[in-house]
This record gives structure tokens, C-alpha cells and sequence, in this order.
């Protein structure tokens, strides 16, 4: 294949994954704002769901790596869902430079209505494609992240925000061998001598 036929091709990929990310965000976005009456905005709910993982605590250094926003962005963040009623705050016992956060009655309720909603709008939508089909699509779409983020700068943390769907692992640590805060948080630090032993 030449190689302009072959960039016209990873072209259509681009614009295919495009569109498809453009659907999902407009999915979520219309089924948020009939599951909140549109209280919440989606960054809003991103950081809900972070906090709302069990048994896990994090900083507002990794509530910014995961909006993809500065420390103070996060803050500011924060603070609005205290004063909305959504999230509790409180210093924390273990250290007192650090704040812990947590859902309030509020913020769960809301949080499974949208899950709900969102559930079922997908199984509606996507329920009828094989098994098989969306675990190659995956596959594949997590193969090409990592052809493109290794051609990048060895930065050593970074978080791809996967967003709200909270995935078993983190393909940037597991295939790349690069830590993310967050991703350390959720599934533990990569035992970084395994990985090069496999390397």
C-alpha cells in the first residue's frame, strides 16, 4: 500500500474514532441532564465518581490529574460540589496537609440515577453487538493509544483520563510501563520489576 493510501486510511480511523467519541459524549450529556434535571455538569460528575471509589483516598493533586486541570482548577472544583451539598470535606486524621472527600446522601442519589440511565440507554443502543465485536474494538482502539503515546515524551506520570468508565486496569501503565497517579490509586502501584522482567 502506498503511502498515501495508508495515511487516507489512519485518516478514516482518526475521523471514525472522532465520531464515535463525539456520540458517546453527546449519550452521556443528554442522559446526565435528564437524570440530574441539569444540576450536574459532566467534569462534575467525573469528579463525583472518583471520589465515590471505595476505600480509596486522594489528594487535589489527583482529583487535577484526572480533570486535567491545574491544582487550583481542581480546588475550585471541590469546592463548588461542598457548597452545592454534594461532597464533604474534611482534614485528614493521617495528614493534616491533605483533605479527604466524600459523597453526601445527595450526590449518591444522583450519581445512581445517572448510572442507571446511562446503563440503560447503552444496553438499548449497544446490547445487541457480540461480545466479541466490542472486545476487539477495545482491543484495538487501546493498541493504537499506545502506538501514538510512546512516540511522546517520557514523561513518567500521566493520566489518560479515562474519565467515568473506570476500566480493571490502565493500558499507559500495564503496556507502556509508565506510572499514573490515579491509576496508582485505584489498582495499586505497578510493580515496576515485573514489568521489565516481561519487557
Amino acid at each position: 500500500m502506498e503511502a498515501e493510501q495508508r495515511i487516507q486510511l489512519i485518516q478514516q480511523v482518526m475521523g471514525a474514532s472522532h465520531v464515535f467519541c463525539s456520540a458517546v459524549n453527546e449519550l452521556l450529556e443528554r442522559t446526565l441532564g435528564e437524570a440530574s434535571d441539569g444540576q450536574l455538569a459532566m467534569s462534575q460528575v467525573k469528579l463525583l465518581l472518583l471520589i465515590a471509589r471505595p476505600e480509596h483516598r486522594f489528594k487535589v493533586t489527583d482529583v487535577a490529574d484526572f480533570l486535567g486541570v491545574t491544582n487550583a482548577a481542581a480546588s475550585r472544583a471541590i469546592e463548588r460540589l461542598v457548597q452545592r451539598g454534594l461532597v464533604d470535606r474534611t482534614i485528614s486524621r493521617d495528614d493534616r496537609r491533605a483533605v479527604d472527600l466524600a459523597l453526601t446522601d445527595q450526590s449518591r442519589e444522583l450519581l445512581a440515577r445517572f448510572t442507571e440511565a446511562r446503563n440503560e440507554e447503552l444496553l438499548s443502543l449497544l446490547g445487541r453487538v457480540p461480545e466479541e465485536k466490542l472486545a476487539r474494538v477495545s482491543g484495538l482502539l487501546d493498541e493504537l493509544s499506545v502506538l501514538l503515546l510512546d512516540l511522546e515524551s517520557e514523561e513518567k506520570e500521566r493520566c489518560l483520563r479515562c474519565g467515568m468508565h473506570f476500566r480493571s486496569g490502565c493500558v499507559l501503565r500495564d503496556v507502556l510501563g509508565r506510572e499514573c497517579a490515579v491509576a496508582g490509586q485505584l489498582y495499586g502501584r505497578r510493580d515496576t520489576g515485573s514489568h521489565e522482567a516481561t519487557a
